[in-house]
């Protein structure tokens, strides 16, 4: 009985308490009851006796039964209402952590972004002073050099005028003389020829190492192009030709001497080496709607794309390791931009590179 539910057990409880009335009830009323007439009252009132002790057994019994399910029902209601108001809670603590982590978070994103920005501008601010430092150095450097070329030049153009007054003293004495001797005039020559290019190196050494900050100065762009060819000469390696294409008349602009001569001394640098032994390195001049423009063109081994629109940042280089610190084009671009002028870059790889340089050629 145990085994089976609930409605099960009532239905057999109810079959055998039928059962039993029927079998035993019939029997003891046919034992005390004789009288047909009373049986048959008896067998009545005996169902409806049966229907009552049932009804009242039954009402009892579900009663019972009820009363533990409705207990149940009440109890689960109270754990249900428990459990939605622990999930409500529960929900509401969830919303709250996920609103404060994601405050957090919001906090944490702001102070990554300033944390960025304050790196960024850290970077920018040291690539520019290790810039600026290198600049700074550039600038003593050139005041050294203009002090110490000044002190060559004075020691060097004494004995210089020496000789070129030796040299004079001799060409009038051997007209005087009459004296007509080609060995003699070819020494003589030679002599001349020694004083004049000794006397142009001092000259570009003097103009390339001013310190000026003047940018109103006359510039002969042709002159200061021929004495950083002259100056650079010895970086000149293998059967390397300097074209010259020239305007035909000279090129005066307003600018800083000694700062263009770091300009083309650059530019002719590095073209030597890009053409490294054996080509040709091209120069053009000309005057157009009031500007300069001077192309420097080699047959070197040229610049890849990629790097084209790098080469005037500071610090890179396209040389090997300790053969370069990338800022010549950066303070060539800085000085042609300061002198109000664009410089361009063209370059093809294995074939050569070509710079134009436009500067404003009139004075204002």
């Amino acid at each position: 009985m145990k085994n089976l539910k609930f409605e099960h057990r009532i239905t057999v409880l109810y079959l055998i308490l039928g059962l039993i009335w029927i079998l035993f009830s019939d029997k003891v009323l046919g034992i005390i009851f004789w009288d047909i007439n009373s049986l048959t009252r008896l067998q009545t009132l005996k169902g409806f006796f049966y229907v009552i002790i049932t009804a009242i057994f039954f009402y009892f019994f579900i009663s019972k039964h009820l009363t533990k399910l409705r207990n149940t029902e009440s109890e689960l209601e109270k754990h249900k209402n428990n459990l939605v108001e622990l999930i409500q809670e529960k929900t509401k603590n969830l919303d709250e952590a996920i609103e404060a982590l994601s405050n957090t978070n919001s906090k944490l994103n702001e102070k990554n972004k300033i944390i960025n920005k304050k790196n960024a501008e850290l970077k920018k601010t040291l690539k520019v002073l290790k810039e600026t430092q290198f600049q700074l150095i550039q600038i003593e450097k050139m005041a050294s050099l203009g002090i110490l070329t000044a002190g060559i030049s004075h020691e060097i153009n004494n004995p210089l005028n020496f000789i070129l007054g030796g040299l004079t003293g001799l060409q009038d004495y051997i007209r005087d003389e009459n004296i007509r001797d080609e060995k003699v005039e070819l020494y003589l020559n030679s002599i001349k020829t020694g004083i004049e290019r000794a006397t142009s190196i001092m000259t570009g050494l003097n103009q390339m190492s001013r310190a000026s900050e003047n940018y109103r100065e006359p510039c002969d762009l042709h002159a200061i192009i021929n004495n950083s060819l002259l100056i650079t000469k010895g970086e000149l390696k293998g059967s390397i030709e300097i074209k010259k294409h020239f305007s035909d008349t000279p090129i005066i602009i307003p600018g800083n001497v000694g700062k263009l001569h770091q300009v083309f001394i650059n530019l002719i640098v590095n073209a030597y080496h890009a053409v490294e032994e054996k080509g040709s390195i091209t120069i053009t001049t000309g005057i157009t709607n009031d500007n300069a423009v001077i192309t420097i063109t080699d047959t070197g081994c040229g610049i890849s794309k990629d790097k084209l629109s790098k080469i005037t940042d500071p610090f890179f280089t396209t040389k090997e390791p300790g053969k370069g610190t990338g800022l010549g084009l950066s303070i060539t671009y800085n000085i042609i931009q300061a002198h109000k002028g664009t410089i361009k870059f063209q370059s093809t790889i294995k074939k050569g590179t070509s710079v134009t340089i436009i500067l404003p050629a009139k004075f204002k």
